[in-house]
């Protein structure tokens, strides 16, 4: 496995009081056809809207064994349209009668969302968490998957030897690659986008940053006590992904997987805000992603050479460009380091994990984009 950067610290085990008061925090759901078992060692989560053509072949490429499920949520948003609607009706008298039936295979009814495809993933995920008792959440595992998303024959066996084979791992980044366009532009559009999306993360990772790894919503697994610790998935129509994987990544390891598991569509698509669909529309409408300069990467590489030297924030901000120190000042880090270090053990890697737990990747990403409006 790939690392992302210098791993952050890893997080210590639930403590029951806490997986407890996590659980109050839930809106947990039925859970059919029956309640979702603790045997269960790993569990691929997948919000279904409207996925009634895709959802068949994303579940035939899963091959789970004995102790591993696949849970769907099956959801529409709350203003959804009638069609879409009798989407969710369809699929779910489909499971219900047997029509759809595979192997340890478990849904939720969800509908009439408003929080978007994160609160439907948070419904499957913590539907997970309460099923397993605190001391079983450091061998568990979440995956997250989309309904039109297929994966290799060891999706299963490759996510789990990465958890087993490292107990500080919080979270894998499991490598992709999109399934061929349905036409030539389509199938151009997604590998420039696939591109976009590896130059950002190569860029980030030869600049020192924690936080490089790929963050898609379809390609990603989490132990359960991770998932706990960082405070679950967050509700958002959009980027959910990457708001709970910077979440994760400061609760211990994250890392890229070795290998390629996850073939996502490449559909274009508007029913989220960003992402794969949105991007890959506005490339065949001749749009392409807003790149990040090389010379931004340079500047943040730059900041980050100079956290050897964290016990003084005027002294770090006096090292810096211009416009990263002005950024880091307009973000309070002068006053906010001083309460950091306060809370923070008086050692250089410790001094180090705070800081990029302050300077995470929505940090990161918002100051590339300064240096390169500024410049």
């Amino acid at each position: 496995m790939g690392g992302a950067g210098s791993p952050l610290l890893p997080g210590e085990a639930v403590k029951e009081h806490d997986f407890r008061k996590y659980l109050k925090k839930c809106r947990l759901l039925p859970v059919e056809p029956r309640p979702l078992e603790a045997v269960f060692r790993a569990v691929a989560v997948i919000p279904a809207c409207d996925e009634l053509d895709e959802i068949g072949a994303t579940l035939d490429a899963l091959l789970p064994s004995v102790d591993e499920a696949v849970l769907v949520v099956v959801n529409h948003p709350e203003e959804a349209v009638p069609r879409v609607r009798d989407a969710s009706a369809e699929l779910l008298r489909r499971f219900r009668s047997g029509g759809i039936a595979r192997p340890n295979l478990f849904w939720i009814d969800a509908p009439d969302l408003t929080g978007g495809v994160g609160e439907a993933r948070k419904l499957g995920m913590d539907a997970v968490i309460a099923s397993q008792p605190p001391d079983a959440l450091e061998e568990t595992v979440i995956a997250s998957l989309d309904a039109d998303t297929v994966v290799e024959p060891d999706y299963f066996p490759g996510i789990r030897r990465a958890f087993a084979g490292d107990s500080a791992l919080a979270a894998l980044s499991i490598p992709f690659r999109h399934r061929p366009g349905a036409t030539a532009e389509e199938e151009d559009a997604i590998r420039r986008y696939e591109a976009y999306l590896d130059r950002y993360v190569s860029k980030l990772r030869e600049a020192g940053s924690p936080y490089a790894f790929h963050t898609v919503g379809s390609a990603f697994a989490v132990r359960a006590s991770a998932y706990v610790r960082c405070g679950g998935m967050r509700v958002r129509k959009g980027g959910e992904d990457f708001y709970f994987l910077q979440a994760a990544a400061k609760t211990g390891k994250l890392v890229s997987g070795d290998r390629v598991l996850v073939h996502p569509s490449p559909r274009p698509s508007a029913r989220v805000p960003f992402g794969t669909g949105p991007a890959v529309r506005k490339l065949l409408d001749g749009v392409p992603p807003s790149e990040i300069s090389d010379a931004a990467f340079e500047l943040l590489k730059r900041v980050l050479v100079q956290t050897a030297e964290l016990e003084d924030a005027e002294h770090f901000l006096d090292r810096l460009d211009p416009i990263s120190a002005a950024f880091l000042r307009n973000e309070d880090f002068a006053a906010a380091w001083p309460r950091i270090l306060a809370n923070t053990p008086n050692r250089p890697a410790a001094r180090l994990a705070a800081f990029h737990n302050w300077f995470d990747g929505l940090r990161t990403l918002r100051l590339l984009h300064e240096i390169d409006r500024e410049r």
